[in-house]
């Protein structure tokens, strides 16, 4: 049911995509703010309350439930660009407490109070086929459900297209969009159903169109999805009936990705470094690759989380990388540093070499318009902690003899903005951390320059 993240790239394919408007992505997070403001005004009241009571024993603890945000789009798939269908009811067939709601104009819309667990979105339409999504968790706000419905003309000149045997009305009808994290749809993708719904499997392999079972026996059944260098979070439960369509689009974990070169990010690749993907509240690595002859990495299938790299390889010193927060495939660019280097680049800006215990921040900082490394741009530290050696043609921007711990960590550099905070900065004694930052100079100074 899960379809592209609204804030990031459409639902690609070769001949259609998804058509997501910014006003859908601002209604989304607006309601899911809406939802959180919601719950905490129910706590403040019921805190009012019970101070006027004359406050509350444990016997008489107030408990505010947990419910979230479930919104999406309706969408005829068969229009391209693919268009939202408005004057469909949803509702959530697995939370009947939930207020059914009507897809507007644009087909989006905002199911409010959807309590934490596995559930199930229908939608009907008049002169439609009825749609029921897959079994899909939630266990926070959901704003990028993909909702398809179709005529039952549609439906039928969809699988005539296909080669398709026509869809008899009394049996089921699934179909399926395996999707990466970054909501582009894998039309080689494998299907597997316990058990079999029988029916006749269709699939083109091509992304822009979704992988059919016609005719499958109604009931239910648990839905896997394969397909190498992807990770799905099955079995999704899907249920198969007469006369109604069964879509899921469900997302892969993300993917993370990333190059390691020495020195400089123009530098050569770096062969045969490990990559551990430490999660934000842990040492303990939740997965890991090897570079190979390009210095290329690929951790395939990590939970959606934020994640620190480590990499180690023969030769130079530890890295750790800034916080990567991993909602969908990631590429990191590292640079791995030996000590000879450090003290050089120290060196050559009359600064001593970094004292042994400590950590080394480095940071590429560039121009944020034309990508261009900033001459004379510093590694800043909330509290000061360390020396700074700014970034030059041949060096990028250091800051030795960090203590070891959590820092927040930002660039500066003259006529320009600060850049944003980076908050939770890994240092390790006598290791490299490593990260990137984009200035942008104030509006008087870009005149000037100009």
């Amino acid at each position: 049911m899960r379809r592209p993240a609204l804030n990031e790239r459409d639902l690609q394919a070769p001949r259609r995509t998804l058509d997501v408007t910014p006003t859908w992505s601002e209604r989304a997070a607006a309601a899911a703010r809406h939802c959180t403001v919601w719950r905490a005004r129910i706590t403040v009241c019921a805190l009012a309350l019970a101070a006027l009571a004359g406050g509350c024993s444990d016997a008489e603890t107030i408990f505010v439930p947990t419910v979230y945000v479930v919104a999406g789009r309706v969408a005829d798939p068969t229009t391209s660009p693919i268009a939202g269908v408005p004057g469909a009811r949803l509702v959530v067939e697995t939370a009947p407490n939930v207020v059914a709601v009507t897809s507007d104009a644009n087909g989006d819309f905002v199911l409010q109070g959807v309590p934490p667990g596995t559930h199930r979105v229908r939608a009907d339409l008049a002169g439609h086929v009825s749609t029921i999504t897959y079994d899909f968790v939630v266990a926070a706000n959901v704003i990028d459900a993909f909702v398809p419905i179709f005529t039952p003309a549609q439906v039928d000149s969809v699988l005539d297209a296909r080669g398709a045997p026509p869809w008899n009305r009394q049996q089921g009808l699934f179909g399926l969009f395996a999707l990466k994290s970054t909501g582009v749809p894998l039309g080689d993708a494998v299907a597997t159903f316990l058990p079999s719904p029988g029916g006749t499997l269709v699939q083109t392999g091509e992304g822009a169109d979704p992988i059919v079972v016609v005719n499958g026996s109604p009931g239910m059944y648990q839905l896997q999805v394969d397909r190498g260098g992807y990770v799905w979070d099955d079995p999704y439960g899907v249920t198969l009936r007469p006369n109604v369509l069964t879509f899921a689009a469900p997302r892969s974990r993300p993917n993370f990705n990333g190059f390691v070169f020495a020195h400089l990010p123009s530098g050569p690749p770096v062969e045969a470094a490990a990559v551990n993907a430490l999660p934000a509240t842990s040492d303990v690595s939740a997965g890991a690759a090897t570079t190979n002859f390009i210095g290329q990495f690929s951790i395939v299938g990590l939970p959606r989380a934020t994640y620190t790299a480590r990499i180690t390889a023969a030769g130079f010193l530890p890295m750790l990388s800034f916080p990567q927060p991993l909602d969908q495939d990631t590429t990191l660019a590292a640079i791995a540093f030996t000590a000879d280097s450090l003290a050089a680049w120290a060196a050559a800006a009359g600064a001593a070499v970094p004292t042994p215990g400590l950590g080394t921040i480095v940071i590429d900082v560039r121009d944020a318009v034309s990508g261009a490394p900033i001459a004379g741009a510093t590694v800043e530290v909330e509290g000061g902690a360390g020396r700074s050696v700014a970034q030059t043609a041949r060096a990028l921007a250091l800051r030795l003899d960090v203590p070891a711990g959590r820092h927040r960590v930002y660039a500066r550099a003259p006529g320009y903005a600060d850049a944003a905070t980076q908050e939770d900065v890994r240092v390790a004694a006598d290791e490299v951390t490593f990260g990137s930052m984009s200035l942008a100079a104030p509006v008087a100074a870009r005149r000037q320059r100009r």
